[in-house]
């Protein structure tokens, strides 16, 4: 009897706390919907300047609906180079009301660069309302052409006429050289030398790394070796190629290998 009448208790209680926990009809949450960019277009999908005057411009325009949301308080333009710099951010001006939207646009004008980057950069469009929410971002590609782009130059190699190889443990070599290029540093888009052995045999491509100034390096371990073939002149093809896919000419050094 009494396991009866506590069952009776228990369910009584869990019937009284999902009543009380059960939410009112009357309560709605309030949805928020953000903008919608409709459409971005630009004058152009290539801009052509020279390092001389490194002037980025194009026209740019979007379509914003509201979407059943709060009016439009600003559509921004940020321009993004190669390397991921941000070279400013735009703000649009309101142009006219349109069937399905509301049409913005500018003159985006990013002025003269310090250096010119060419390649693929990115135009991202991002529009807000009023009640702060942010539509989805818009990248649209945009490509910067140098039409009066030069070569890199090597203008110069430090090397060690001759090594003596180690009996035992190793040292560092750093052989170095000197890249100038009429466009800029940054235009220079990498260094590197083709390395062969005594007996002509082609050893391989040998990324430099940037150093300061004009020098570009590169730093290896020299071992003891026994073989013949670790003797004699290795011979380094250096080059330098630039962001529009232009290559130096290339420079002949060398260094002797000796034994101990």
């Amino acid at each position: 009897m009494y396991k009866s009448i506590n069952f009776a208790l228990v369910l009584m209680v869990a019937l009284i706390a999902f009543s009380c926990e059960k939410k009112s009809d009357s309560v709605i949450d309030p949805s928020y919907d953000s903008p919608v960019i409709l459409s971005v277009t630009k004058s152009t999908d290539t801009v052509s300047t020279t390092s001389a005057s490194p002037v980025i411009s194009f026209d740019l325009s979007a379509v914003v609906s509201e979407n059943g949301g709060s009016a439009i308080s600003s559509v921004n333009c940020t321009l993004i180079d190669p390397l991921s710099n941000n070279l400013g951010t735009f703000s649009l001006d309101y142009v006219q009301d349109l069937g399905n939207g509301k049409k913005y646009g500018k003159t985006i004008n990013a002025g003269s660069v310090s250096c010119l980057l060419v390649g693929n950069y990115s135009v991202q469009v991002i529009a807000k309302n009023e009640a702060g929410l942010f539509s989805a971002q818009v990248n649209s590609p945009l490509y910067v052409k140098n039409t009066a782009n030069m070569a890199p130059v090597i203008s110069g190699s430090t090397l060690p006429d001759s090594v003596v190889r180690p009996v035992s443990g190793s040292f560092d070599l750093t052989i170095s050289i000197d890249v100038t290029d009429a466009d800029g540093r940054c235009d220079i888009k990498d260094v590197y030398f083709d390395a062969y052995r005594p007996s002509g045999s082609y050893i391989g491509v040998i990324p430099m790394t940037y150093f300061s100034n004009n020098e570009w390096r590169f730093t290896n371990p020299v071992l003891p070796a026994p073989a013949d073939s670790s003797y004699g002149y290795f011979k380094y093809h250096f080059f330098a190629g630039d962001r529009s896919n232009v290559t130096s000419a290339g420079v002949w050094d060398s260094i002797k290998f000796v034994r101990p």
